[in-house]
């Protein structure tokens, strides 16, 4: 195939890097009044169709000290 690798560093192709999409919605830690509460802040934020706030409040779960600390 001619001229298949040119522009390409190294004249080949290498297989694809597939990544992972973060968990959409992360569990709580129970117990946590922190997760608990922004559980609850993004459920509303769902129901009213705020999916701007529903990300914002998984942020705030995911990067929760309680999830930072059990990776």
């Amino acid at each position: 195939m001619a001229g298949y690798s040119q522009g390409i560093p190294g004249g080949s192709i290498d297989r694809a890097v597939t990544l992972s999409m973060p968990e959409l919605h992360p569990t709580p830690v129970e117990g946590c009044e922190i997760c608990g509460e922004q559980a609850v802040l993004r459920s509303a934020a769902f129901k009213r169709g705020d999916h701007s706030a529903v990300s914002e409040a998984n942020a705030r779960i995911r990067n929760h000290q309680h999830h930072r600390n059990t990776r």
